[in-house]
């Protein structure tokens, strides 16, 4: 065994001495000075020869008489009279390939390069064949650049390639770059220049094993001459930017390929030495910043902006999302790199022959050139509740008699209301429509057709409401008001949420609630997870229950850990699940008032990109297929477990009633917090996953049964089912962005 290792090590470091050698040896023989070193080496153990001279010179004279049909002997004769004598040995060069011990003997130059592109004609004419031999390209990364140096060289674009690339060959590189294991630890240029020369030895390679750089920049682009085309294909966002900047200055037309829907991208800066960078797509060309981008997920969003996030596929768009979670880069095909390598050699051709002129940005999508034709994504719509017509709503004689109401000025009437619209509300919805009439102001449920997935039984519905209950109660205490709130008055319409009189009270509560409730706000920001102090726990505790509604306040460390990673999974089976999603992102833009989720909180911007990518159903229907989504649980889960106290409502019998005076008492507790500077984010999704399946597919449900055993468990002496409202508590920079808000006379009938 020790002989075994002693000898494994020698030749390993043999091979380790042999790694950067790239550039075969010529020997042609007629000369005396090749001749003795080719014998020289000849001696050496293990050198394979392969001699097809004769078979080479055959195919030259059949492709220098293309018109004749030539028998066996004529061919004999044209190639004894292109010998003139020379023995069939010293004829050519013999071209010897260090790295794999190879002696091959092939015609020389100019015969070699005839031959081997003969069936290019006329693709290829030879006067465009002669032009391409005096091109220089300079390709940078060779992952898909591998596939596009390799094609160059096959169709001999080119008489000199320069290759530039840091990295080793690992084994990750072979799903997509065509070589064996044997290659292993060589560096991609070695692998590369090695490869190009044993299909042409003659094309000059010149390799930067240390990639491209700032230092080495002009050599690559300028020294022995200057490039005709960049083909660039790095990782590193600097590099891709500074090269650019570099091609533009000295007129080098730059292209680039990517894998994903076989994007190909022109510049003619040779043509147009103004044009902006990459067509002026990308904005950001800090290249500080850009230089200190190490890993994947920090150069995701600058990726998708290169490639222009909504022309990615969505598979590309999903497995973004799986980086650094179930995956450790972004994906590539051998087919997508190799179809690539061949469109990117194709428009080069045409590029340096002058047949291909314009700048631009082209798709070969062949999942929409050769697909099924209703592949298209539906999007599902029309999720959320309607809005009833304001002339449903009519107050009952009944209430509008009262001896003990109080017609308010009208002032007052609109300073109560105003505040009441200012509740927080469950998507957004303002559910809320105010009707004055005869003494009497009374809360309407507004919306017809209320079933929304993830809140079933109209539980959030309710607490909103009673949350704008709350709020006109406080309203009124501050303008010397006492308000005689009776819920549900009318057993004969259930939309009928609350009836108001007022009586004077002789003072005004100036120091109450009330003066929170325009700076009262729902942050989703990261907490601290600073322990919430004792007194804030008794302020939020105290003299905010309204009816049985009960308030606890979480703050064993594993029982906020165990809630946030119930969230965490909530969120991922929410986003990852058809209706659910769809329902999400139409809350998401009523909450916002428009697309973007960012005009909703000021999100980090790794998460802001990820809920952009997931808000695609396309994207999300793969995610729900493979049950993957992992990225989003552990934010969620990272989000709530940085929270100070889990706080929860729960009542005893959670009527209609119970629910909107548990948002009565979830709005004093939020209020109280305002006061306290400390944030809430409510999360209630558990609850509602408790209550129903949320229509989850078979599947899934299997997630619902370990939800309901833990949830129990922290939410013990109360039935889970019975725990209304679920809220975050921490201390977070405040949220600059507000909710859009209803105009009075939108949601007012006097």
């Amino acid at each position: 065994m020790d002989k075994i290792v002693t000898r494994l090590l020698e030749l390993k470091e043999q091979a380790n001495a042999d790694t950067l050698v790239f550039r075969p040896l010529f020997f042609r023989i007629s000369d005396k000075g090749d001749r003795e070193k080719f014998l020289q080496l000849l001696d050496r153990p293990g050198i394979s020869v392969t001699d097809q001279i004769y078979d080479q010179l055959r195919e030259l004279i059949k492709t220098a008489h293309p018109s004749k049909r030539l028998s066996d002997g004529d061919i004999r004769e044209h190639i004894e009279s292109r010998l003139a004598g020379t023995d069939l040995l010293s004829y050519g060069v013999w071209v010897y390939y260090p790295w794999s011990a190879r002696m091959v003997h092939v015609l020389d130059r100019e015969e070699f390069i005839a031959v081997r592109t003969s069936r290019n004609i006329y693709k290829i004419t030879p006067a465009e064949r002669d032009v391409l031999a005096g091109k220089r390209i300079g390709v940078i990364g060779l992952s898909v650049g591998q596939s596009v140096s390799v094609t160059l060289a096959m169709e001999r674009i080119c008489g000199e390639i320069r290759l530039a690339d840091f990295d080793v060959l690992e084994l990750t590189n072979l799903n997509r770059i065509r070589t064996g294991i044997h290659n292993l630890g060589v560096p991609k240029v070695i692998s590369v220049a090695r490869e190009i020369s044993e299909i042409d030895p003659f094309i000059d390679v010149k390799c930067f094993p240390d990639g491209l750089t700032e230092n080495n920049m002009q050599d690559f682009f300028t020294k022995d001459g200057k490039l005709d085309l960049v083909v660039e294909e790095s990782d590193g966002f600097d590099i891709k930017i500074l090269c650019r900047y570099k091609a533009r200055e000295l007129g080098v037309p730059v292209i680039m390929e990517a894998s994903d829907r076989c994007m190909v991208d022109v510049e003619r800066f040779d043509l147009e030495p103004e044009r902006p960078i990459l067509h002026g797509i990308v904005k950001n060309f800090d290249i500080p910043t850009l230089r200190s981008l190490k890993t994947n997920e920090q150069k995701i969003p600058y990726m998708l902006d290169v490639l222009g996030f909504n022309k990615t596929t969505a598979r590309l768009r999903a497995s973004m999302l799986e980086m650094t979670h179930t995956i450790s880069t972004w994906p590539q095909l051998a087919s997508a790199v190799t179809m690539g390598g061949g469109i990117t050699a194709d428009v080069s051709r045409r590029m340096l022959l002058g047949h291909f002129t314009d700048s631009g940005r082209y798709y070969v999508d062949v999942e929409q050139i050769i697909g099924n034709r209703d592949d298209a994504v539906k999007k599902v719509k029309g999720v959320l509740p309607v809005r009833k017509e304001k002339t449903t709503f009519n107050v009952s004689r009944s209430l509008a008699k009262s001896e003990k109401a109080t017609p308010l000025p009208e002032d007052s009437l609109k300073q109560i209301v105003s505040a009441a619209c200012k509740a927080p509300s469950f998507a957004n919805l303002q559910p809320w429509q105010w009707v004055s009439q005869g003494g009497v102001l009374v809360l309407y449920n507004a919306f017809d057709k209320y079933g929304l997935s993830g809140d079933p039984g109209r539980i959030n519905l309710m607490l909103s409401l009673g949350a704008s209950v709350e709020n006109a109660v406080q309203a009124a205490s501050s303008l010397g008001y006492e308000a005689h709130v009776e819920l549900f008055p009318d057993k004969g319409d259930e939309n009928l949420v609350a009836a108001f009189r007022f009586t004077q009270s002789g003072k005004k509560d100036t120091g109450g609630l009330a003066a929170y409730i325009d700076a009262r706000q729902t942050n989703r920001a990261r907490g601290n997870a600073k322990p919430l102090t004792d007194p804030a726990r008794e302020e939020l505790l105290n003299g905010n229950t309204e009816g049985d509604a009960k308030v606890r306040l979480i703050t064993n460390r594993g029982q906020i850990e165990t809630l946030a990673r119930i969230g965490g999974e909530c969120e991922r089976l929410r986003l990852i699940t058809e209706n659910l999603h769809a329902e999400y992102f139409e809350m998401l833009s009523a909450m916002s008032g428009q697309e973007s989720i960012e005009s909703i909180q000021s999100w980090p911007p790794q998460v802001s990109l990820a809920m952009d990518v997931i808000g695609d159903p396309s994207v999300s229907r793969l995610l729900g297929r493979w049950d993957l989504g992992s990225a989003f649980s552990a934010y969620y889960e990272d989000l709530i477990g940085s929270s100070s106290a889990i706080g929860v409502i729960s009542v005893a019998d959670p009527t209609p009633q119970a629910a909107v005076r548990a948002g009565m008492t979830a709005e004093r507790v939020w209020l109280t917090a305002t006061r306290l500077n400390l944030a809430i984010h409510p999360f209630s999704l558990p609850l509602a996953f408790m209550r129903s399946d949320c229509r989850l597919p078979a599947e899934k449900k299997s997630y619902l049964k370990a939800f309901d055993q833990q949830l129990s468990l922290i939410f013990s002496g109360v039935e889970a089912t019975n725990v209304l409202f679920l809220f975050r508590i921490s201390e977070a920079a405040p949220n600059p962005v507000r909710s859009p808000r209803k105009g009075l006379e939108e949601i007012f009938i006097k």
